[in-house]
């Protein structure tokens, strides 16, 4: 099952057996009503429902930090779930944080509990306290989406799961399993139609925010992703622009933001570039693991190179307008060639890890303990839901996969449009990650056309240092910078997080990103420098020698 990434090949489900229709057995797995939920109604007609999740002991427990959870509700059949934590320090004044996890289907409320979220969960299935998450220097914002992830829905009902397809199916087919989501996943089954859906939920939910906690004045923005947020990031953050200089000029009514920051950690951005490093990383990674023979390596690299082959059916995607059925198939048709044979191979040969190519794949790192929390009577009414949770909804992966949204060309144009504007952009990648590997995030950001590409280029790495202690190293000019972070794999917060913490605080606040002592040129900001209080002279990160001011619990 994906853990918290587009999967490459359809990978089984674990065999769900349907319980009897009828049962009391049955009947008792359906999560149960939550009680003490409120409800926020904006001016624009969006209604929140909420709950605050913290004051009853889940995950972000630390004194006077508040945490909100639950749905905005934009229409009858539009429900997207959320969970909104406050900055740890000086929340009134800091920015804003959009995370959002992969896929397609892949849940956010996963980056929240195995990387960068105010809490973490053991092998019992509790929750401790996470030093290093990223409400430390961030109010954090997390959604699932599209309806159909995670808590989010059109419509619940008590059904079962597919053991083969992973699709809902009701009651009537295969007896009762628990309550799920109901989704047309061809409503939302692109990158781009997915941000415009998004948008709106974040609209809602921020005219909603003065009401929800009345003390977050900032207005300041950031989207930070991972995965399939190499798609997601940048055209997400390019509507997301585009948008909010319509409120800004006055032609749509909204809540004007203040954009900063967009950053991508181990994303695909662009098939065409990413895919030849996919043999290269296979048999030269940065480990010395040759993970495949010579003969799978020089078959992966023809399936990229032969005519009609990977290159050649991408190209033949991206000279389509993609927006009919036949462009579909033929995207469809790239994406499979693409993730076949250059790609695939690794996975049915190697044994290795998707995510870490220093583990086998029968070894996932990190543990998925969330979902048995999630599980939870006492968790579920806290957040105020009633239905059992899909960290990966597979009808929402299928949905994408056919109109070919992975081998989609625009997603680099998408980022190149961002670096025209005063925002900054960093590229993050673990160097142990097979399917989004380094060796393609690096091609993507020396491939990548802004107005100081040559400089960009030319700069070479500088080490990547926290408190003299070297994690990677960086490459950096202007708005834009790439990062190589050591012994990491996919998921780079949960193997480096105090790597990531700084990472995402040096770039919020504007300064370069090796050690984080010079404050580079004003302006990549439309907020201009920073606001003091949330810089690091006056909030003491956690350091790996201690925690200043924190608890576990």
């Amino acid at each position: 099952m994906r853990i918290n990434s587009w999967i490459p090949l359809l990978l089984p489900l674990a065999a769900a057996h349907s319980l009897p229709k009828g049962t009391d057995f049955a009947r008792r797995q359906l999560p149960k009503q939550p009680t003490g939920v409120k409800t926020i109604k904006t001016a624009n007609n969006v209604t929140i429902r909420y709950k605050e999740p913290g004051k009853e002991g889940i995950c972000e427990t630390t004194p006077g930090v508040n945490s909100y959870s639950g749905y905005v509700d934009l229409a009858p059949n539009v429900h997207t779930f959320f969970w909104f934590f406050e900055a740890r320090h000086y929340p009134e004044t800091a920015p804003i944080t959009l995370w959002l996890n992969g896929g397609p289907g892949s849940d956010s409320l996963i980056g929240l509990f195995e990387e960068l979220g105010p809490c973490h969960i053991n092998e019992t299935y509790e929750t401790y306290l996470n030093p290093h998450s990223w409400n430390e220097v961030s109010n954090m914002l997390f959604i699932s989406q599209p309806l159909g992830t995670g808590f989010s829905y059109s419509e619940e009902e008590a059904g079962s799961l597919n053991p083969i397809t992973g699709s809902f199916e009701p009651a009537s087919v295969a007896g009762v399993q628990g309550r799920y989501p109901v989704i047309n996943a061809s409503m939302i089954d692109t990158t781009n139609l997915a941000a415009e859906a998004t948008w709106e939920v974040l609209q809602g939910f921020l005219g909603a925010l003065p009401k929800l906690d009345s003390k977050i004045k900032s207005k300041e923005f950031n989207l930070w992703t991972e995965s399939y947020g190499g798609h997601y990031g940048p055209a997400f953050f390019d509507h997301f622009y585009e948008e909010n200089q319509k409120i800004a000029n006055g032609s749509v009514e909204g809540i004007q933001l203040e954009f900063n920051t967009l950053g991508i950690i181990n994303g695909i951005i662009d098939e065409a570039i990413q895919a030849p490093h996919y043999p290269e990383f296979a048999v030269h990674n940065t480990y010395g693991i040759e993970a495949v023979n010579k003969t799978v390596y020089d078959y992966m690299k023809f399936a990229n190179e032969m005519p009609n082959g990977c290159q050649d059916q991408v190209a033949t995607c991206k000279a389509t307008n993609r927006t009919s059925l036949s462009d579909y198939s033929l995207c469809t048709e790239a994406t499979n060639m693409c993730r076949d044979n250059v790609e695939g191979p690794y996975y049915t040969f190697s044994g290795r890890g998707t995510y870490d190519i220093r583990h086998p794949s029968d070894d996932p790192t990190p543990p998925s303990y969330y979902e048995k929390y999630l599980a939870k009577d006492s968790v579920m009414n806290a957040l105020g839901v009633d239905l059992n949770y899909t960290g990966s909804n597979d009808e929402v992966y299928f949905a994408f996969q056919q109109t070919g949204d992975f081998v989609w060309p625009n997603f680099i144009e998408d980022l190149e449009d961002i670096l025209t504007r005063p925002v900054r952009v960093a590229l993050i990648y673990g160097d142990a990650d097979y399917i989004c590997n380094w060796f393609g995030g690096q091609a993507i950001s020396l491939a990548t056309k802004y107005k100081h590409s040559k400089e960009f280029q030319a700069a070479g790495y500088a080490p990547f240092l926290v408190d003299g202690v070297e994690y990677g190293e960086t490459r950096e000019y202007g708005n834009f910078s790439f990062t190589r972070v050591y012994e990491a794999g996919h998921e780079v917060p949960f193997y480096q997080p105090i790597a990531a913490l700084q990472l995402f605080n040096r770039t919020l606040n504007g300064w370069e990103l090796p050690t984080g002592e010079k404050k580079l040129t004003p302006g990549f900001g439309s907020s201009g420098p920073a606001s003091a209080t949330h810089t690091q002279s006056s909030v003491a990160l956690p350091t790996a020698s201690g925690v200043a001011g924190m608890r576990k619990h």
